[in-house]
């Protein structure tokens, strides 16, 4: 009974805790690729473009949101972008200007092949770039190297610029066709000017729920400036960027409303994950009930004499309650300490960087996975329940036996 509870709990937490690590490195990943954690995009027409960035960002400051970073942002919404190397070149699907010194934070677990971050902090970074992998692998480019860089502006022309390589990120995924530089740099392209911002980034602080915290923003905004309806999914997104308002309008977009659809995909493989476990429980729960039968049956004695010292029912049947919730509970606690032992064994020694579409949900081609003490105590509680739900009927059984009958023969 006790290896089954053990095997059963260290199961849920290494799959559930592997399912919420990836989630939550997607949602990384993502956060450098969409603007944060919550992105503020304003629409006019066809265009984008924050007039009133600097009033949006002090009225974000006065209300004190739990935010760790704030920082502008351009980036290029247009498709068509370039990189050309040595006779190749590849698509970018998202040219991004950036504030390095704002948005350090944001990057400070970006894995660099050659170069780093600080390169591109200061007057070093003008005139620079970091390229992910997939790009300098198809290219052939290294660190030092000059690239072209060709991108269209909004109104359809054609600029493009010299620019040296100061990093190259290990991203081969979706979110490796993506290029950062700085905003005046990506403004100079763009044909815009300097101080041109088309996304303000919000960088939320540890335990916030992304969600709740971005409709907050939204109610306060819209006091103050046109703002769509929220924003929950990536066509909802959609609709608002092709609405082609005349009035500039902001858009309130976090991060889980852009990976809405991969998401599901996660939700779906953890609600999979769970009927596993329920029907694994559901066999334990058996074992329990016959082992509990069992230890009735061989307790019969003991039973019939504490019965006739004076021990009444329901204490008899809460003495067999409580010996099922100590063993579950101390099974659970020693899964949980095993659960956590493979997940580092997984973490350190499992490498997938030679698959390509594992680039999406790991980090330099290793699983993250994390812990949510709300899950570990649902975890627990749902255990525990099968275990006294399996034992109560043997229990019942036991505290229903007469003392006499108990003294004289077994059940």
């Amino acid at each position: 009974m006790t290896i089954a509870i053990l095997l059963g709990f260290c199961l849920i937490t290494v799959i559930s805790s592997m399912a919420f690590g990836t989630l939550e490195t997607i949602k990384t990943k993502a956060a450098r690729y969409f603007s944060g954690h919550i992105a503020l995009i304003s629409f006019k027409e066809t265009n984008f473009g924050i007039s009133n960035t600097d009033e949006i960002i002090e009225k974000l400051k006065e209300a004190k949101f739990p935010l760790r970073t704030i920082a502008k942002r351009t980036v290029c919404y247009e498709r068509g972008a370039k990189i050309f190397f040595n006779a190749n070149y590849i698509l970018q699907r998202r040219p991004i200007g950036i504030d390095f010194e704002a948005e350090r934070e944001l990057f400070k677990n970006l894995s660099f092949i050659e170069g780093s971050y600080d390169s591109m902090l200061g007057d070093n970074g003008k005139g620079g770039i970091l390229i992910s992998r997939i790009a300098a692998e198809t290219l052939g480019a290294r660190v030092g190297d000059d690239i072209i860089f060709y991108m269209a502006t909004e109104h359809g022309q054609y600029n493009t610029a010299t620019m040296i390589v100061r990093g190259i990120f290990n991203e081969t995924s979706i979110f490796g066709y993506a290029s950062y530089m700085r905003i005046d740099d990506l403004n100079m392209l763009y044909n815009k000017k300097e101080d041109h911002t088309t996304d303000i980034v919000l960088h939320v602080k540890e335990g916030v729920n992304v969600e709740k915290l971005a409709e907050k923003i939204r109610v306060t905004l819209e006091k103050s400036f046109p703002v769509f309806p929220g924003i929950y999914s990536n066509a909802a997104f959609s609709d608002a960027r092709y609405s082609n308002t005349p009035v500039e309008t902001i858009a309130v977009v976090s991060v889980d409303a852009q990976l809405a659809q991969i998401r599901d995909i996660l939700d779906a493989f953890l609600i999979g994950t769970y009927f596993v476990l329920v029907v694994f429980i559901f066999i334990v729960m058996i074992g329990i009930l016959n082992t509990y039968r069992v230890l009735v049956h061989e307790r019969t004695r003991e039973i019939g004499t504490i019965r006739a010292m004076g021990m009444q029912k329901s204490q008899v049947k809460l003495l067999f309650l409580t010996e099922a919730a100590i063993l579950s509970l101390i099974s659970s606690f020693i899964g949980f300490l095993l659960g956590f032992i493979i997940l580092n064994i997984i973490v350190k020694f499992l490498d997938l960087s030679s698959l390509f579409f594992a680039g999406l949900f790991t980090e330099s081609g290793k699983l993250n996975f994390f812990i949510d003490p709300k899950i570990v105590f649902f975890n627990t509680i749902f255990m525990l329940s099968a275990v006294l739900l399996a034992a109560w009927g043997p229990s019942a059984k036991a505290s229903n036996l007469p003392p006499v009958q108990a003294l004289r023969k077994g059940i």
